[in-house]
This record gives structure tokens, sequence and C-alpha cells, in this order.
């Protein structure tokens, strides 16, 4: 008798969202801003100022009340200090928080998305929205350089004034390499290039998601969550595709093999041992996609084969395939959550993902296959429009119709139960 096929789960934001857990980009950047104010609203604990702080940072707050009491807590606790050049400062006894505060100091990720957020001019509200914002900045950045020596000051003046867009303005304006130029112990005369910009950039970058690991591990996950998504419940997966950097699924559900493609939030590590991918897709095209390869390391590709998160799934994929060949390559049967495969095929549910492009080498993969049987939940009827225009640009329109037109279906979308 031949061998089932598998059932495998692919998880994106909106599943820890549907836990009512706040994981998305302005639940950090709200986080974040009132961690700053621990260390810069004022200098003084008296009565007036802590009341003043809960009434303009905390009480319209919209997080769990188990967050907002750490942050008040350790706003109420912090300590004055003299600095040597007899600055009265800020200090707080959290490592944790204390840590956070250093991540986010002279980070040009974290002031310009602020700057962003406060003008209201984001894109969207997911995480795809957050690093859309990152690949615009890089994306010009790199098509405006013809070399890593060009001088950076020419290069971002080439690129404002060709697109004349406000947020490269705004992205100027936030960007200072002073501390950067001590760390790094450069000459005086130092002369900024495309590289000291790429390298900072970077280690920004870096720095940001380390800080969003902490928020996520010592906040996030402590809060605790009462009742199960049904039909997440009711599957039996072999193995689990988690987008999520938390381990929400794995606590809670504790079902399958659990494989977290872009890394998993873990504090106990140190910051240069973080295997988080937060990242940007390819924007190149043609021939230019393998020689324009100065800014690969932002694209999440490049961060999977860095950070060694990619190649599981593709084990996964591998091995469903060679179960629906040795089945004939045929597909017959309807899509059972009771986890019955007939003719190898393997069933694949997705939950909580935008299905965005920037993930379309793992998901075009799973959902464009033959051997699969896919069921995409959707959040309402709005989304599922959303999701269906968005498996196009995975698998393209003929695929699309070819899964969703068969008799039994291949590739179905389903309403959310409430």
């Amino acid at each position: 008798m031949a061998d089932k096929g598998k059932t495998i789960l692919i998880l994106g934001n909106g599943f820890d969202l549907a836990h009512g857990l706040p994981t998305k980009y302005f639940h950090f950047l709200d986080f974040c801003q009132r961690v700053e104010r621990i260390w810069s609203y004022g200098t003084s604990n008296d009565k007036q100022k802590i009341a003043d702080f809960k009434r303009t940072w905390i009480d319209k707050w919209e997080t769990d009340v188990s967050i907002k009491d750490t942050i008040t807590t350790e706003f109420c606790n912090r300590k004055r200090k003299i600095s040597s050049e007899g600055i009265h400062e800020m200090t707080s006894d959290s490592l944790e928080l204390s840590e956070i505060h250093n991540l986010l100091d002279d980070n040009i990720w974290y002031e310009y998305f602020i700057e962003l957020y406060r003008k209201n001019c984001m894109q969207g509200e997911n995480w795809i929205d957050f690093e859309s914002e990152i690949r615009f900045i890089i994306k010009e950045v790199d098509e405006k350089s013809l070399s890593l020596t060009n001088l950076w000051d020419d290069v971002i003046k080439k690129a404002i004034d060709s697109s004349g867009d406000l947020k490269l303005k705004i992205f100027k304006g936030k960007l200072k390499f002073e501390k950067y130029i001590q760390r790094k112990e450069w000459v005086s005369d130092h002369k900024i290039t495309v590289k000291d910009f790429r390298e900072k950039a970077f280690e920004d970058l870096e720095r940001l998601t380390r800080a969003l690991e902490l928020y996520l591990v010592i906040f996030v996950e402590k809060i605790p969550v009462s009742e199960k998504i049904p039909e997440i419940s009711s599957l039996s997966p072999d193995y689990v595709i988690n987008f999520n950097y938390t381990d929400t699924y794995g606590r809670i559900y504790k079902k399958g093999k659990v494989y977290h493609i872009h890394g998993k939030a873990d504090a106990k590590r140190s910051a240069e041992e973080n295997d988080m991918v937060l990242g940007i897709d390819e924007y190149w095209i043609g021939d230019e996609r393998d020689e324009r390869t100065n800014f690969t390391i932002f694209k999440k590709f490049s961060q999977r084969i860095q950070k060694h998160t990619g190649n599981e799934s593709y084990k996964y994929l591998e091995e469903m395939q060679k179960l629906y060949k040795a089945n004939g390559n045929s597909w017959t049967g309807h899509v059972d959550i009771s986890k019955d495969h007939p003719d190898g095929v393997s069933y694949v549910y997705v939950f909580g993902h935008s299905l965005d492009i920037t993930d379309k080498d793992i998901l075009s993969s799973f959902i464009g296959d033959d051997s699969t049987s896919v069921i995409v939940y959707c959040r309402d009827k709005g989304t599922e429009g959303e999701l269906i225009a968005n498996t196009i640009k995975l698998i393209q329109e003929e695929k699309l119709l070819d899964k969703s037109n068969h008799v039994p279906m291949k590739l179905e979308y389903v309403i959310q139960k409430k």
C-alpha cells in the first residue's frame, strides 16, 4: 500500500494576531517609544512627573495590561545619575529594557520609522508594509549608485532630485554618521561612501531585529492565551512552516514538527547569534539579478542562507513530491481534515499569511505544486479578494485557475470561523 501524503500547516503573523497578541509592527513601535521615555522623560520621579507620564503614554495605550504595568513600574523605579560631563541622566535596572534602549540609540531604521509613523505616511499595517519601506530606501540607493565607492552625499542627493519623494528627504535628515564614525575609529577626514551606508544600515537593521526579539520573548510571549483557533485545533499536521518569530503555536497546540523559516526569537542568546530574518524581496530582474548584488544582504533569500533558516522547507516539498510520484502523479479525492490522503496528495493549510511576494520562493513551491491540495484561510471576504490577488503573483493566473477549477478543488479559500 502506498504511503499517504503529508499535512503541512503554513502560519503567518495573522496567526499570532488571532490569539490577541500585539505583534504588528506598530505594536512594536508603540512599545519602543515608551521604552525611550524611561530615559528621556525628564530627570525626576516625583508624583507629578509619574502621573503626567501615565496620562500621556500609558492610559490610552492599546496593548496588554502586563506590558503597560512593566513599563510604568520601570519608569517609577528609574534612577538619576550624573555623567562624566556633569549632565543629569536617567538609568534603569532592567537589563532587557536597557539593551533595547541601547539598540534603538542612533538607529537609522528606528528613527526613520518613528518619523513616518508619527506623520501617518507608512504603507499599511502589516510587516510586509514595514519591509516595503526598507525596500524603497535600499532600492533607490542601489539604483543610483554604480559602485560602493561612490560618495554617499552624491548618491542620496541624486535619488532625492530624481524622485522628489518626501520619504527620501526624511531618511537623509535622520541618518547621522557621527557616533558610527566614533565606533569605527575612522580618521577625521574620512569621506562617507555607499559601502559605509550599507554597513551602517545593515548593522542598524540587525540591532532593530534584536530589539524586536527582546520585545517578543520578554513581553509578548508571556501574555496568556485562553482560546484556540478551531481551524488549527482540528488539524494534525506533520510539518508546520512558521513564518512567525514567536513560539505561540508550539506552546498552545503542540502538534507536528515546527520549523521557524524566518528564525525563532530567543532572548537568552547574544545579539550576534540572532537568526531572525527581517528583509526585503529581490527587486532586480533579468541579468541584473546576478550582476547588481551590492545590497543582496538585505534580501530575505540571502538572510535565510546566512542564518541557516531556509533549507528545511524544501526537504518537506521533496518528500511530498516523491510520495505523489509513487502514486502515479494522479489526483483524486477531496480535502479531508481527518488526514485521509488519497493518491499521495499532500494537504497544505495556510493561516494568517498575506501571501506577499516577498516570500514567493517558499510559498509558490507549496501552493503551486501539483502534489498539493491547498486551503487558504481568510479573515473575511475583503481579505479573501486580497489573498486571491496575491496568489496570482505567486503562481500566476493560469496555475491558480487550474488548481481552483479542478474537480475536486486543489486550491480553495475559506472564511475563518469567528
